[in-house]
Formats: C-alpha cells, structure tokens, sequence
C-alpha cells in the first residue's frame, strides 16, 4: 500500500503533509502570480516533489484554512497567512526542493506569457498534411509570420512546440539573415546563423 503513495516521489521528496503545504505556500508567494489548480499539482507531481493525491489533499487543507484562495476558473494565489507560511517556514522544506518547485513554476508562467503573446496556427489541408502559421506577435501587431506546410500531424505539433519555446529566435535569426547581419557558414549538412 505505501508504494501506491510514493509512487512518482523522487528521492528527497515530500511526504509530510505539512512540509507539502510549506511547499505549496512558499512556491505560489515566490511566482507571485495566480496559477491554474491543475497545473500547481502537475508541477509537483511531474518534479517528483510530492505524490498526487497528498499534494490534492494539502491543497484543500490550504483553501479551507484561508492560506489560499481558489478563484472559479480554478486559479490558486496565497493569501497574506499564505505568503507569511510561505516566507517564515520555509526552511523546513529543503532548499532543493523549492528551487525545483519555483523555477518550474517560473517555466509555466513564461510558456503561458509567451502563448497569449505570440500564435501557432495548424490547419489540416485538403490535399494532404498540415499548414502551420507561426506569428510573432508585439502589442497585437504581427511582426513576423512564417507558414510552413508539413506533411503530418506529428510534425506540426513539433514545429509548434519548438517556436512556442523561444518565438524571438524564429524572429532574431530571420531578421539577421534577411538583412545580412548574421555570419552564415556551412557546416556538413548543418547552415550556422550566429547572432550578433
């Protein structure tokens, strides 16, 4: 039966309850930003930091003592005894731990920045395989779109996750290649753009 509660808890990981909540606490007063109930557990669960269903339950425990709140689209941010459980009892998680936690949830919030603020469209085309359209974005104005026709889904879905992790490389290096600023060499099979 304990296997089933420390399944997916890496080694160094949390199954104190209390040190859970510390957790939960000192990771959402750090980001500073309301973060989707679902994507909390899933950033402690994927990290190994803590098993589902003790992370759910130190959840709940946090809402119903007002440590945090849950707005309804589900969003959860620390309230000021939140933030003070966060801030005074940190210690008692180990440092490791909350890096981990933190950045992780730092990754979310950029990934999440970088999807309102830029666009990947996939279209299925008639004729066979896929159009995608990724569109760099800045104040709603595009500045820059590219539209790539693939032949499977697999490699659309690729091609989206590759631009949405770092959108202004697509835009730097083409910007430097089209106005004969970037240092192009051949390498094998390879084309080096290096950016000034």
């Amino acid at each position: 039966m304990s296997d089933a509660f420390s399944a997916g808890v890496t080694p160094g990981g949390l199954y104190n309850a209390e040190e859970i909540k510390i957790l939960l606490c000192y990771m959402l007063h750090t980001v500073g930003q309301p973060i989707q109930r679902d994507q909390v557990t899933g950033i402690i669960t994927a990290e190994g930091l803590a098993n589902y269903f003790d992370t759910e339950e130190a959840i709940e425990e946090l809402i119903r003592l007002q440590h945090l709140v849950q707005s309804e689209d589900r969003q959860l941010a620390t309230t000021v005894t939140g933030a003070q459980i966060g801030e005074s009892l940190s210690v008692r998680v180990p440092y490791t731990v909350r890096d981990r936690a933190v950045n992780a949830a730092l990754q979310l919030l950029k990934r999440r920045e970088i999807e309102r603020e830029n666009q990947v469209e996939i279209q299925r085309l008639e004729t066979g395989g896929f159009e995608v359209t990724c569109i760099v974005q800045d104040q709603n104005t595009d500045l820059l779109r590219v539209t790539l026709h693939v032949t499977d889904e697999w490699q659309a879905k690729q091609i989206k996750e590759q631009f949405l992790t770092d959108p202004s490389m697509l835009y730097r290096s083409t910007l430097a290649v089209l106005t004969g600023d970037a240092a192009l060499r051949r390498a094998g099979p390879q084309l080096v753009i290096k950016l000034d």
